[in-house]
């Protein structure tokens, strides 16, 4: 069961970093301890449901992505490790760069139907 806390601090690292957060940055929003952050990422601690609020909250992503198990099969994990990289990539972009991008996979997936 352990596993499960290194599991969520990884994907907490991942998008902090994608944010381009450092951990004093996060655990400034956070209103808690650098060093407390730095335990959580490398799964040392149990945290509480509403510090994982409080954490996806600010880095903008729902708990349950946090808290998904990437190894069900192994197409899935590809599948969730692949949305996961789009995912912190999209985070930080602008809303206009956002529009764009969005626009692109729409012409691209209209594309593939023809």
């Amino acid at each position: 069961m352990a596993n499960i806390y290194l599991q969520v601090g990884k994907k907490i690292r991942l998008y902090r970093k994608a944010m381009k957060l450092t951990q004093e940055e996060l655990g400034e929003q956070l209103q808690i301890d650098q060093s407390y952050l730095g335990r959580i990422e490398r799964g040392e601690i149990n945290i509480t449901l509403e510090t994982l609020a409080k954490i996806s909250k600010a880095l903008h992503v729902r708990p349950v992505q946090l808290l998904e198990d990437d190894k069900n099969h192994s197409n899935e994990k590809l599948k969730s490790e692949t949305l996961d990289k789009i995912d912190s990539t999209l985070l930080s972009l602008s809303n206009q760069e956002l529009q764009v991008v969005h626009r692109l996979i729409k012409e691209a997936l209209a594309l593939k139907e023809m």
